[in-house]
């Protein structure tokens, strides 16, 4: 008897998809943001390429949700003066999926360290992080949120205590400099900060198997993050900190071994 095909679970890569495509749509459209189609069109169609490319030369499924997922992260947090950075942001970013991997998972998250190295790399790149506005921050929480009941707190985990160990940091920093509560609450109203908490930290391809790895490499880059923001002055350190960190998540799996993460495959039961 044949039975119908479905998804064993939900894939949390399309809830992704919606709250990016919604962030990009409010901020055109609510938000005024500047709309460069040769960018977007760069980071679209280098991210495809390259994803292609690799699928084909290593004879895999085509399969391109992540590699979507991945441009529109990329089209959210960087920016440039010209789209070659943008492009070349696009494909360091995939192709460090293929190139750079130890026990059949990939070491960097793909956007994260895309941005990073164009960062370095040229000035005439930057990450913008005061342009969201207080709606948008919360609709970033909440989605935030949202993302944590469909993948549980287990998965999560990194995530959350990232962001509850930077919250901490910077409200002890605001009482040891005598500061009133604003500052921290303001820092913290960053919508590159949640985008990369809640949907860059939260890769499952890319942090450590066990609960207690995760925990451990959350709150890590996080104590980096701050260290590097307050100390070398680097805004988005956050972003450097978690590519500093990343090759570190073998170290933590070797010592902490857990369940190996794959994306939800479709069923016939």
């Amino acid at each position: 008897m044949n039975v119908p095909v479905r998804l064993s679970y939900f894939d949390p890569r399309y809830y992704q998809l919606i709250v990016q495509t919604s962030l990009l749509s409010w901020g055109w459209i609510s938000l005024e943001f500047p709309f460069y189609p040769t960018q977007i069109l760069a980071i679209l169609i280098t991210t495809f390429l390259v994803q292609a490319t690799f699928l084909a030369f290593y004879r895999l499924p085509q399969q391109y949700l992540s590699t979507f997922n991945t441009s529109l992260s990329l089209i959210l947090l960087l920016y440039a003066n010209h789209w070659i950075w943008l492009a070349l942001a696009a494909f360091i970013a995939i192709a460090s999926k293929f190139i750079l991997r130890w026990n059949e998972r990939h070491i960097f998250n793909p956007s994260n360290i895309g941005i990073v190295i164009v960062l370095l790399l040229s000035d005439s790149a930057w990450v913008a992080v005061g342009k969201w506005g207080q709606g948008l921050w919360l609709f970033l929480l909440v989605a935030g949120l949202g993302l944590v009941v469909i993948l549980g707190f287990q998965r999560m985990a990194s995530s959350l205590v990232f962001l509850a160990t930077y919250s901490t940091l910077l409200l002890l920093r605001a009482l040891w400099l005598g500061d009133p509560w604003q500052i921290p609450f303001h820092q913290l109203q960053n919508g590159a900060l949640l985008i990369f908490t809640f949907f860059m930290l939260s890769d499952p391809m890319t942090t450590p198997k066990h609960l207690a790895g995760r925990c451990l490499f959350g709150s890590g880059v996080a104590l980096l993050a701050a260290y590097l923001q307050f100390a070398w002055f680097i805004p988005n350190a956050f972003l450097y900190a978690l590519a500093f960190a990343s090759p570190f998540v073998p170290l933590i799996n070797y010592y902490k071994s857990g369940e190996l993460y794959h994306w939800p495959i479709r069923s016939s039961q």
